[in-house]
């Protein structure tokens, strides 16, 4: 399409989907999920701007940036599946685009401003964020990603890593940063009442048991505003759930599909 995002594809199956990673993935994150849906269902997956093979961009502008790609890849109506920040991407495409999304399938979009009514559940990840910005801003951003991985991550301790690994997380810190305002402050409005009310589609919210403790508050509060909301907590799964998880969220997708499928 000429704007620097890279696109893969993976599975074979009729149904199509279009997922989005979490930020600091890439697309190749959807693999074991996509092997375990098997032939029924093929997932169109891109990097994000900034993110694997994609162009990098300026990070002030990576939100909006990730939207228009996701947006400009919306041949509907798709299955809308997203992980993290590529769930709250996913939650704005099917309030903005409800004819091109046939459902919506996330884990733990981390919409933190949908617990706003628990300023001291906020207030842990304010503290971790503010952190992490205040790193960055004195030329540390390592530091700010190994924080940022200890709570975020899937538990494997920062200097065990790969190089490569800690250098793209490094690198993409300023991405992350950039999309608290969406996230936190809700500047996209998908929390204004009535929106998420309005969703008429199958769709599923689920998080990982061993997820950080804001999570499951946020997921509760977003699956009790969406009518036909499936919420499910995968066992043994953390944030990274979709990765390390990959067969139980499959399988969340195929339970929250069967009865739209039989009816």
């Amino acid at each position: 399409m000429g704007d620097g995002i890279f696109e893969a594809s993976f599975g074979s199956g009729p149904r199509q989907a279009l997922a989005l990673h979490c930020s600091l993935a890439h697309s190749g994150a959807w693999r074991g999920v996509a092997e375990c849906l098997g032939d029924e269902m093929t997932l169109r997956c891109i990097d994000l701007p900034g993110h694997g093979r994609s162009a990098p961009c300026p990070p002030e502008e990576f939100p909006d940036r990730a939207y228009a790609a996701a947006l400009a890849r919306l041949d509907g109506p798709v299955d809308l599946i997203g992980h993290s920040f590529g769930a709250v991407l996913a939650l704005r495409l099917a309030l903005e685009r409800p004819d091109r999304v046939r459902s919506l399938l996330l884990f733990e979009p981390v919409l933190m401003a949908a617990a706003a009514d628990d300023p001291d559940l906020l207030a842990t990840n304010g503290a971790l964020m503010e952190e992490v910005a205040r790193h960055a801003r004195a030329g540390d951003p390592e530091m700010g990603a190994r924080l940022f991985m200890r709570v975020w991550g899937d538990g494997t301790p920062w200097d065990t890593l790969p190089e490569e690994l800690t250098g793209r997380f490094t690198g993409g810190m300023g991405y992350v940063l950039a999309a608290q305002a969406v996230l936190s402050d809700d500047i996209w409005s998908l929390l204004v009442p009535g929106r998420l009310e309005g969703l008429r589609l199958p769709a599923l919210m689920a998080d990982g048991e061993m997820s950080p403790g804001l999570m499951p508050e946020v997921m509760d509060r977003l699956a009790a505003r969406i009518p036909c909301a499936r919420r499910e907590t995968l066992p043994g799964a953390g944030h990274m759930g979709p990765i390390t998880h990959a067969a139980e969220f499959a399988a969340a997708i195929r339970r929250t599909l069967a009865p739209a499928e039989a009816g």
